[in-house]
């Protein structure tokens, strides 16, 4: 019995470990991230339609800062001109000022390309220079 002891004590301990550190890690910092791309709302809109498995693996999860014209505003959203969904950070509100047609520049994480309706979707959605 006392040649199991240890054995089961190393094993214990190495269970305890990966508990702590996959439960216990810090969480990413999308406010504070800094942006991993640069570039015009009509570029990123190309890059998906061209090469969708390029595309995905260069901004999937990925923190950019993107300049596009407003096509449509919503409470907590806006869409990009040619179809840019920008879901808005929980602590950001919609700049009053803003209307459809301006030109902006907004940062956050892009989450998906929907093919159906042909969008780029981002959330943490952050107005810059504002």
């Amino acid at each position: 019995m006392k040649k199991f002891a240890l054995p089961l004590l190393i094993v214990g301990i190495l269970v305890l470990a990966a508990y702590w550190y996959v439960f216990h890690k810090p969480h990413r910092d999308l406010i504070n991230e800094e942006a991993a791309f640069s570039l015009s709302a009509n570029n990123l809109m190309s890059d998906f339609q061209k090469d969708r498995a390029l595309a995905d693996s260069l901004y999937i999860d990925q923190i950019i800062s993107l300049q596009g014209v407003v096509k449509e505003l919503q409470e907590t959203a806006l869409i990009l001109e040619p179809g840019i969904y920008g879901s808005l950070d929980s602590t950001e509100s919609m700049p009053a000022a803003l209307k459809v047609g301006d030109s902006v520049q907004i940062r956050g994480r892009v989450l998906s390309f929907d093919e159906l309706f042909e969008e780029v979707k981002l959330d943490f959605v952050q107005f810059e220079n504002q």
